[in-house]
């Protein structure tokens, strides 16, 4: 049975949607897996911790997905071209199938839309229908995209072929939103006068609807002053008032004939490089072709029939009705796992839920250690995971811990249960803040993406919590032997017995939390040895290990009992001192460098270790990494008075 990936930045926005509906559709009836991710996008920081969802292409990977279809028509809105061709070869030897951009890279196809027919077909139009000479253009090239590149160059193409001059300025550059349209229109233009246009064509509905609003905001009539035309045929196009002519891009059918494309690729080996769909423009209302008047969504077509405009959700009633219903179940979704503390009690409630999010089935796999992501840094998939909760409710399957462990770069449908199961499954990272803790899988039953979407995302927030919880619960009350191997895992520094970069950051947040919940002071240390790679060099790594543990030794009997010490890296440490004031930093540093002293001769080194240290006081900050960084800030300043005093 073939798997067939599917990435996506967002299931939130209706090109989305109708992409996600053509290729599930495509795929209900057919023996095949479809794991479909939203990705977000690479080190984006623009939101808290959304860079976590690109750790789904880590995981797209691997050599169970045959073949993967990107859907860069979204990724290259906020994606440079070599950008979207640079992560799209970290696929390869899988075939890739391109959605909405030309990727001209081997084993690609791109399925593109026709938009230079479709834009020659509507300045015709406006021209030999409506008597336009003088139209302007609202391009997306702020975006710097290639889909807007590709707009603007069959814009230009249509008009060079009906005979009618690109005059600059009546051509207006926005980003593809309803505002940006606005602002460009009204720097330029500041009265009914200033227009120059008879008609304006429109990169998109969003800024066709912002261009609408503000020229009627000067008193300029639509269509009788100017005939405007957008593009993607949204629903925004279909509610506005005048009702928007736009081309329709038929993104479903995008979605299908990837679906079917990427289907042929994987079961017969041949590959075109680029398929074209047609885009059909619809004149409505904003250029004149159906009556204000007239209260039917309907519309003219390029030969000028008049055709009922179909758009099922327009469905005003039935779409309210679905909002109630979805709302309902995220309350009651968010309600059931606020009462699960442990991972036990939501396997506990995990049929319940799937059924709650409209699924057959849920595949829960944790990391063998949970991964601190910053959102400049790639995450790195391991040799083995452990599958941790299965619900599957046609199958009647309900397993806890059943001891699974794969190697996710092989396979991800780790359960044997799963290798025959064709279907549709959502795919999404588990991760709170900086923490990613593995992924869960879900076969959905619909195509309600952007609800199931919310789904996982309250799931996978409550799984996070869980483990947390679960593991101090373990070390507080062991009860390792409930939980097996997977949360006994270790937070212990194999060299120096003292806390890893995990546990110190894990212990030392919640520590930080009691500390400013009770208004209590503290500090926090970022330490440092000084010339370990010297030892390394004239002594050998053994004595710089041994170096190492006396570094650690020495702070553990410096700071004492009440303090929280942890290895970060390699020769630097980070210590949570609650109650300490600032001033006793000074007479720390004293005794730091005695019992230097004193432990180096004690474990027979052949010289005397060296520290440099900085701190900060821990009422500057709540979150534990931002007064590291201070601390780390600190001491840098202070190798550099070291250095300064040497030289």
């Amino acid at each position: 049975m073939h798997t067939i990936g599917v990435i996506i930045p967002t299931f939130t926005i209706e090109y989305s949607l109708d992409i996600l509906a053509g290729i599930s559709d495509f795929f209900r009836d057919k023996n095949v897996k479809v794991l479909i991710a939203q990705t977000n996008y690479r080190y984006n920081a623009a939101s808290a911790n959304d860079y976590q969802y690109w750790a789904s292409v880590e995981y797209f990977k691997s050599a169970e997905v045959d073949s993967v279809i990107v859907v860069t028509g979204v990724y290259s809105s906020s994606m440079e071209a070599k950008e979207v061709n640079r992560f799209i070869e970290e696929f390869f030897p899988k075939p890739i199938i391109s959605i909405g951009v030309d990727i001209n890279l081997d084993k690609t196809t791109s399925i593109l839309m026709d938009c230079k027919k479709s834009y020659y077909e509507v300045v015709h139009h406006l021209k030999k229908e409506h008597g336009c000479k003088k139209i302007g253009f609202i391009s997306a090239d702020l975006t710097h995209s290639v889909e807007s590149n590709s707009r603007s160059e069959a814009f230009t193409e249509a008009m060079k072929k009906n005979l009618l001059k690109i005059d600059k300025n009546i051509w207006f550059d926005g980003n593809f939103t309803d505002t940006s349209a606005l602002e460009a229109l009204k720097a330029r233009i500041k009265s009914k006068e200033d227009v120059a246009f008879d008609a304006l064509v429109c990169a998109n509905d969003l800024m066709a609807c912002g261009a609408m609003n503000y020229l009627k905001s000067l008193g300029v009539k639509i269509p009788e002053d100017v005939k405007v035309v957008g593009f993607d045929d949204s629903i925004a196009a279909s509610i506005a008032s005048p009702r928007l002519s736009t081309i329709n891009q038929d993104i479903y059918r995008l979605g299908e004939k990837a679906a079917e494309v990427a289907l042929n690729t994987v079961e017969n080996g041949c590959q075109e490089k680029v398929i074209y769909i047609d885009a059909d423009p619809k004149f409505r209302q904003s250029c004149g072709c159906i009556s204000l008047n007239s209260p039917e969504h309907v519309f003219k077509n390029v030969e000028g029939r008049l055709l009922t405009d179909q758009n099922t959700r327009m469905d005003n009633y039935p779409r309210f009705m679905n909002e109630i219903y979805e709302k309902n179940n995220i309350v009651t979704l968010v309600d059931i796992l606020h009462g699960c503390n442990t991972l036990k009690q939501i396997f506990y409630n995990l049929r319940y839920i799937i059924r709650q999010c409209d699924m057959t089935s849920l595949y829960i796999s944790f990391l063998p250690e949970v991964a601190f992501l910053e959102a400049d840094e790639d995450f790195t998939l391991p040799d083995t995971m452990q599958l941790y909760m299965i619900s599957n409710d046609l199958k009647g399957l309900d397993l806890f811990n059943p001891e699974i462990s794969f190697n996710p770069k092989k396979k991800l449908f780790a359960a044997r249960t799963t290798k025959k199961d064709a279907g549709i499954y959502l795919f999404q990272p588990i991760f709170s803040g900086e923490k990613n803790y593995g992924f869960v899988y879900g076969q959905i039953k619909g195509v309600k993406f952007a609800d199931y979407n919310v789904y996982l995302k309250i799931i996978v927030t409550a799984l996070a919590r869980a483990f947390d919880y679960t593991g101090h619960l373990i070390e507080t009350q062991s009860l390792a032997h409930e939980l097996s191997d997977l949360t006994i895992q270790s937070r212990t520094d194999d060299l120096t017995g003292i806390m890893n970069r995990r546990g110190f950051m894990e212990r030392g947040q919640a520590c930080l939390d009691l500390i400013l919940e009770t208004d209590g002071c503290g500090l926090v240390f970022f330490a440092d040895m000084d010339g370990l790679k010297n030892i390394n060099d004239t002594y050998g790594h053994n004595y710089g290990d041994l170096a190492i543990k006396t570094q650690s030794e020495v702070l553990q009997e410096v700071f004492g009992n009440e303090a929280i010490v942890g290895r970060l890296s390699g020769d630097e440490f980070g210590i949570i001192v609650p109650g300490m004031q600032l001033s006793s930093v000074k007479r720390t540093r004293l005794k730091i460098d005695l019992m230097n002293e004193k432990y180096s001769a004690k474990n027979k080194l052949p010289f005397v270790i060296s520290t440099s240290l900085g701190h900060v006081d821990l009422q500057n900050s709540s979150k534990l990494k931002d007064l590291l960084n201070v601390a780390d800030e600190a001491l840098y300043e202070e190798k550099r008075k070291k250095h300064a005093k040497l030289s």
